[in-house]
């Protein structure tokens, strides 16, 4: 247990999301020791908060459910969700601790390991709950246009696990968690905003809002693609390299992760190239309301 001066100086989301994990039954994956009932209980809460979003799209908003266009705002209201948790509090336990990606997590206070395990875990039942929900909408397979993601989420849950199966490297994932979440509230509001100005009247706030919603999230994905992204990874591998590294996380796992956060990185060029391409027409918006999306999202 922490000391009392601990749990004084904790942060206040820390102490949350420690709390959160500790008072969930510590489900295990049988014959080990792999604790998933975080997980379990994060990718219902997603699965409740998407009934939420259900109601607040069709009945608040007035959007048509049978419409594919609702479906995807919908899920993006789902992701914008996970994004907001994680953030504030990936960055209070990023700054708790020295930045060292390859860091063992044994010495660390017990109410950082709570955290971190919590945070890890949240992230992976999402990632569960939204694969899920990717075969319901496929009828029970992956649409061609939900490849990229689905394999995002592999390589992510891959990652976090073996961090917590290692003991180490959980710096590294919770790092690229940020960069990665942290513009993602901007995208996904913008995909909302882009079928919404398709399906309402142009006096709506949904075309008031939407040429600066496109702003910005081509303003923060452009950067933290081209420029936070790939210093980061760099630095990563490198550490992952390092007899330091080495040391906490075996070569073969560590060439296995830097090909794992390299191609999440260059399998986003064609958004950041998208993105670019948005901030050189300014507010003149690329997703206007007639925008063709294919048949997918025919209705």
């Amino acid at each position: 247990m922490p000391t009392n001066k601990e749990t004084e100086t904790v942060p206040s989301l820390m102490k949350c999301w420690g709390c959160l994990f500790n008072a969930v039954p510590k489900v295990m994956i049988p014959g080990t020791q792999f604790p998933i009932g975080f997980t379990i209980v994060s990718a219902i809460f997603f699965a409740s908060a998407r009934c939420f979003y259900t109601f607040l799209h069709t009945e608040i908003f007035g959007f048509d459910f049978a419409n594919p266009k609702t479906k995807d705002m919908i899920a993006c209201s789902g992701s914008l969700t996970h994004s907001l948790l994680l953030v504030p509090a990936l960055w209070q336990v990023l700054r708790s601790q020295p930045y060292t990606p390859t860091a063992p997590i044994a010495n660390t206070p017990k109410y950082y390991q709570d955290a971190v395990t919590a945070l890890l875990s949240l992230c992976t039942g999402y990632m569960f709950y939204d694969f899920i929900f990717m075969l319901i909408r496929g009828n029970g397979s992956i649409h061609p246009e939900d490849i990229a993601f689905a394999a995002h989420h592999f390589v992510t849950v891959a990652y976090m696990s073996q961090t917590r199966v290692l003991g180490a490297g959980h710096i590294s994932a919770m790092g690229l968690m940020f960069t990665g979440e942290f513009t993602n509230p901007m995208q996904n509001t913008h995909a909302i905003t882009r079928f919404a100005i398709q399906m309402t009247g142009d006096d709506t706030f949904w075309h008031a809002i939407h040429p600066y919603v496109e702003m910005s999230y081509a303003v923060f994905y452009s950067f933290f693609r081209s420029v936070v992204g790939p210093l980061q990874i760099i630095h990563i591998s490198y550490d992952l390299l390092t007899k330091e590294g080495r040391k906490h996380i075996p070569l073969y796992i560590g060439i296995a992760w830097i090909i794992m956060i390299w191609g999440i990185i260059l399998g986003s060029i064609p958004w950041t190239l998208e993105s670019f391409e948005m901030l050189k027409d300014g507010l003149q918006v690329k997703y206007d309301k007639s925008y063709e999306y294919g048949p997918r999202f025919d209705f």
